[in-house]
């Protein structure tokens, strides 16, 4: 079984942190350094009523971090292309592997896709940073 994965991990936060608006994360890792080394802890966005109660305050060494949905919410239903054609978003669930890609409307022979993975997050994450690679993003 698949492990259930709910943010994204050090390694995506610091990618994501460089392309998307740090606004649109929805926690981040605490940088707490010990003589031992240094230790990050996830700290999740308090929400009451819908609203967060502050703004996110980055110390030096913090790095934001997406939830799923906050990584949902980044990519957009539809996006249009270099030349004028539109893509439409797909997700799919088959058995344990998931898949994200966007379709072209009319012609389905080229599709924006990456590789399956065996969560959700890994799938946002990876087809986000294909968007950026391909500056659709």
């Amino acid at each position: 079984m698949a492990t259930i994965k709910a943010y994204t991990n050090l390694e995506q936060s610091r990618k994501l942190a460089e392309i998307l608006p740090l606004e649109s994360a929805n926690a981040y890792y605490l940088l707490d350094p010990t003589p031992a080394g240094n230790i990050y802890h996830l700290v999740v966005w308090r929400i009451d009523f819908g609203v967060r109660t502050r703004e996110p305050e980055y110390d030096k060494g913090d790095i934001p971090c997406w939830s799923l949905a906050a990584l949902l919410d980044v990519l957009e239903s539809e996006i249009d292309g270099e030349d004028g054609e539109t893509y439409q978003l797909k997700i799919e669930k088959d058995g344990i592997w998931w898949n994200i890609w966007y379709e072209e409307q009319y012609d389905e022979a080229n599709p924006i896709e990456t590789e399956s993975t065996e969560n959700l997050v890994d799938a946002c994450v990876e087809i986000i940073l294909k968007l950026k690679e391909q500056n659709l993003l």
